[in-house]
């Protein structure tokens, strides 16, 4: 089954000429934007082979699109052609499966249609995910109402024209052991046995949630160097005794976790601000960043 967009004319723009007109200009966006379309820069790009993935946020475009602009970007230049995208992002519903993969059909947006890897489906469904199996799902629920890997999407269609194949993973159950170190070992797996198809994974996670902008500021700097050093325990021990309102941190940690599975892993914050520094007002401030991974 198909799954319509729900966030088209709300999260982002709802026809294809304003949404990529919206793209185009969050890349633009001098102050917080990477400043720059990648496709009016194709004589830039470097191709990497060790990028794994990114983290990027996942609020409406109007706040966190000038940030995730900066990893998308680092994506184009380093990546000619991408073959599946796995996207990770938390489920803010409650709905479906703890951990639930959108098994077959495409998913639709005002930018056109991108089909699931039904390969990694099934390569999936016959994975042993140890004490994790009983809380892995195919199925939809989790997606039909969940942003988190929707918001993902128009960047990489703009970009690459739709010419990937994708794979929803909604997390509910975020806890680091077992599901960061079960998905991680499954991911690398899967990456190191299909060594012909290039392989992205994006990791959705906006950061504090804090009506004190001192507050996001500080613990976000905090959580992100404890991420640079891909010391994971110490982010996750830093998250737990502060009660740290980072809504995706089992996506992040998961695929930092997939590239140290790789062997010698990067971590760089490319971008980071929050919603008070792009649109000031309101009493309420997230934090947003961008960072890229790799291993080699």
């Amino acid at each position: 089954m198909d799954r319509q967009s729900r966030h088209a004319g709300s999260w982002y723009e709802g026809s294809k000429k304003t949404l990529s007109q919206q793209i185009h200009n969050l890349f633009l966006d001098k102050q917080w934007g990477y400043g720059a379309d990648p496709l009016e820069n194709l004589d830039d790009r470097e191709f990497d082979p060790h990028l794994i993935g990114i983290v990027s946020p996942h609020a409406g475009y109007v706040y966190s699109g000038p940030i995730a602009s900066h990893g998308f970007a680092e994506v184009f230049k380093r990546l000619e052609k991408i073959d599946t995208i796995v996207i990770l992002g938390p489920n803010h519903q409650g709905l479906g499966a703890p951990i639930s993969l959108y098994p077959d059909g495409q998913w639709h947006n005002p930018l056109g249609s991108v089909s699931i890897d039904t390969e990694f489906i099934e390569y999936a469904k016959k994975y042993d995910f140890g004490s994790l199996q009983g809380r892995i799902g195919f199925e939809r629920l989790a997606h039909v109402n969940e942003h988190s890997i929707d918001i993902q999407l128009p960047f990489l269609q703009y970009l690459y024209k739709g010419q990937f194949k994708i794979v929803p993973i909604c997390i509910g159950d975020q806890s680091f052991d077992p599901t960061v170190s079960t998905l991680s070992a499954f991911l690398k797996d899967y990456i190191s046995s299909h060594s012909e198809k290039r392989i992205l994974v994006v990791a959705s996670s906006d950061f504090s949630h804090e009506h004190n902008y001192d507050l996001v500021v500080k613990n976000d700097k905090t959580m992100l160097s404890y991420l640079e050093s891909m010391n994971l325990q110490e982010a996750e021990q830093f998250r737990q005794r502060i009660r740290m309102t980072m809504c995706g941190y089992a996506p992040i940690f998961t695929l930092i976790q997939t590239a140290k599975n790789l062997g010698n892993p990067s971590v760089q914050v490319l971008k980071y601000a929050n919603s008070t520094d792009i649109r000031p007002g309101g009493g309420y401030t997230v934090g947003y960043a961008s960072i890229l991974v790799r291993s080699s």
